[in-house]
């Protein structure tokens, strides 16, 4: 039984959720107060909170991977961004956002190349934040 494994991968996603909680504790979260699609944004709040906890948790196993290495550092500061984008990006314009989520996607990419030319292996369980980041990217800018 390794902790520290554990470690890397549940404190991340506690994090994730308590921000979570935080954030709807506050209002900061479904803005939409239309009744009849309420039920429909608290489903796609939820399915969205588990794809970001088990990108999250990715993020924390390729921590685990490269433990000890100046790749860990460049995966610990990407957890700690993607943890406070939400904030980062909390009342700013669309402009602002799709600058934001363009540093986010050039970042994302510069650290998957970091840890790939260490370890391939690390580096997969990376790929899923960037394929993610880049669809939501596509999706809120097509209209």
């Amino acid at each position: 039984m390794n902790i520290i494994l554990y470690l890397s991968v549940i404190i991340p996603i506690i994090l994730l959720l308590a921000i979570n909680f935080y954030m709807r504790y506050n209002d900061m979260i479904l803005d939409d107060n239309d009744e009849d699609d309420n039920d429909n944004n608290e489903l796609r709040a939820n399915m969205i909170l588990g794809i970001w906890s088990i990108l999250i948790g990715f993020l924390g196993y390729s921590y685990y991977l490269m433990q000890n290495n100046i790749s860990s550092i460049s995966i610990l500061l990407l957890i700690i961004y993607s943890l406070a984008y939400p904030f980062i990006a909390m009342n700013k314009s669309n402009i602002e956002i799709e600058i934001l989520n363009i540093i986010y996607i050039i970042t994302t990419y510069i650290i998957f190349l970091l840890v790939l030319s260490e370890n391939s292996h690390a580096a997969i369980y990376i790929m899923p934040l960037l394929l993610w980041i880049i669809y939501i990217f596509i999706t809120t800018n097509i209209k």
